[in-house]
């Protein structure tokens, strides 16, 4: 009889174990070698994760100088780095299935004048670049880094070709044809009026008031 209550409280503690060993196993934060991660990895990321993902390959790229912003506030930028011109470089991070958008440009720019940087980056995972976004940043010297080229920075790495995925990190921005009138509209205006929708001056008013005085 002894000896099988001794063999249940073996086995209950080699259970006990057991559970608490599975338990600590799935609380355990996953890791994930940069150097083996894909676009189709990418592609499974939340926008945080990529956030990360992304600040460890550029520090480790040899820019010693590279920050992850607070994410609560961060004004427009995700990662900060000093590139190999010692230029301060402001990163926004679109992990993205649909096309990159304009408010994209927006966000960067304004993060660049808030952080005092000499360059603005966006590294995105989406397929496509919408035209009105391309234009904002060519009219604001914002660099987009697409998929594609994500795509061949990460194949240098992986190469230990650290100089060629630096290149692709620091190339100057696109240049897009645009003209500023095209976003600029003539409103019609009749002789001594001035209206814009439902709201309207008339000219004439301001007339009479300086006669009557």
């Amino acid at each position: 009889m002894e000896s099988n209550h001794f063999i249940l409280l073996f086995l209950s503690l080699l259970a006990a174990m057991i559970i608490i060993a599975v338990i600590l196993k799935i609380r355990k934060k996953k890791r994930y070698d940069v150097a083996k991660i894909s676009l189709s990895d990418i592609d499974q990321m939340t926008g945080h994760e990529f956030e990360e993902y992304l600040y460890v390959l550029i520090r480790s790229l040899d820019y010693n100088e590279t920050y992850l912003t607070k994410k609560s506030r961060d004004f427009g930028a995700d990662l900060l780095f000093r590139n190999r011109e010692e230029q301060l470089t402001v990163v926004q991070a679109k992990r993205l299935s649909e096309k990159l958008g304009l408010d994209a440009v927006q966000q960067i720019y304004t993060a660049q004048a808030y952080y005092g940087a000499d360059r603005a980056l966006i590294i995105t995972s989406a397929e496509e670049v919408s035209d009105p976004c391309r234009k904002l940043a060519a009219a604001t010297k914002v660099r987009i880094l697409t998929r594609s080229e994500m795509g061949e920075m990460i194949k240098s790495f992986k190469r230990g070709n650290f100089e060629e995925a630096k290149d692709c990190l620091e190339e100057e921005y696109d240049w897009v044809d645009y003209t500023a009138e095209d976003s600029i509209e003539e409103m019609e205006s009749t002789r001594g009026v001035i209206q814009a929708g439902e709201f309207y001056y008339k000219k004439s008013r301001a007339k009479q008031k300086v006669s009557a005085e």
